[in-house]
């Protein structure tokens, strides 16, 4: 066995045995690690990123992943010098979530109690970070 192919198997025999993910639980996780990252990274570099204990997926279902945010607008696709792409997080974290919130909104039929629910959860700091944010001069 070459060290190459070692490498793949002992990537996708690292967390054999676990049990399946919830649907877009691997997609999150990836855009997770993309976000942190604050670089570019190939896919073999977000597989490295996952914890020892985890369950980490095939090169090739890395790679599926990757393509499919992409086509969503999430990833960013790059040729990298050596050869092969690079991918990074089309939008930060606190973009993607505040464009999550909005398109929830929007598909609301009740937009006020959906944001009266939502608001029903918000801890004392998030309170008081929107009443800055809706009243900058008080």
């Amino acid at each position: 066995m070459t060290d190459k192919s070692m490498s793949d198997k002992s990537m996708s025999d690292r967390g054999a045995g676990k049990m399946r993910r919830n649907r877009g639980e691997l997609e999150t996780r990836v855009m997770r690690i993309l976000w942190n990252a604050g670089r570019p990274l190939a896919a073999r570099e977000v597989l490295d990123q996952f914890p020892q204990d985890e369950a980490v997926p095939a090169l090739t279902t890395m790679l599926t992943v990757l393509d499919r945010l992409g086509k969503k607008g999430a990833v960013l696709k790059s040729p990298a010098r050596a050869g092969g792409s690079v991918f990074a997080a089309a939008v930060s974290e606190s973009e993607s979530t505040a464009e999550a919130m909005v398109s929830a909104l929007v598909s609301s039929n009740d937009r006020s109690a959906a944001l009266l629910s939502f608001a029903g959860e918000l801890d004392e700091r998030d309170i008081e970070i929107l009443r800055r944010v809706l009243r900058p001069d008080s």
